[in-house]
């Protein structure tokens, strides 16, 4: 019997990780969830899931972001495939690109971008692409 891939979902929203819990869980994924960078890290260390889906916006404008960056650095988790989620497109387009300069002058850390509300259908084939992908 093959193993369900495992996903880690990390957003300070309730609504999205109950909602993605069951909706990935409903398509046969095992969910772990985290509503911030911390508890991100204790699930992480606890055991690194098949994949991470992580909102950019939590505590901070950049926690999600930062997050990524720094586990892109880590030996131990650079490999792990990482969905970013955000609303960051629209408050962007709200606020003007100034008070958000530190995340678009970064190279971003995950390859992965979805913007709120999410197109669930398009994140399912987006997961199923990254989890059948040759390592």
């Amino acid at each position: 019997m093959k193993k369900k891939a495992e996903i880690l979902v990390v957003d300070d929203d309730p609504d999205i990780t109950d909602s993605l819990k069951i909706i990935l869980e409903s398509h046969d994924f095992t969910v772990r969830t985290a509503s911030n960078g911390k508890e991100a890290i204790e699930a992480l260390e606890d055991q690194i899931p098949d994949l991470m889906i992580l909102d950019i916006m939590m505590a901070t404008d950049t926690e999600g972001f930062d997050l990524a960056y720094d586990l892109k650095e880590n030996p131990k988790f650079k490999n792990l495939p990482i969905i970013m989620l955000t609303s960051f497109l629209e408050k962007v387009r709200e606020e003007g690109p100034g008070n958000f300069a530190y995340i678009l002058g970064e190279q971003w850390p995950a390859h992965w971008l979805f913007e709120k509300p999410l197109d669930t259908n398009r994140l399912l084939d987006k997961i199923d692409d990254i989890l059948n992908e040759s390592p």
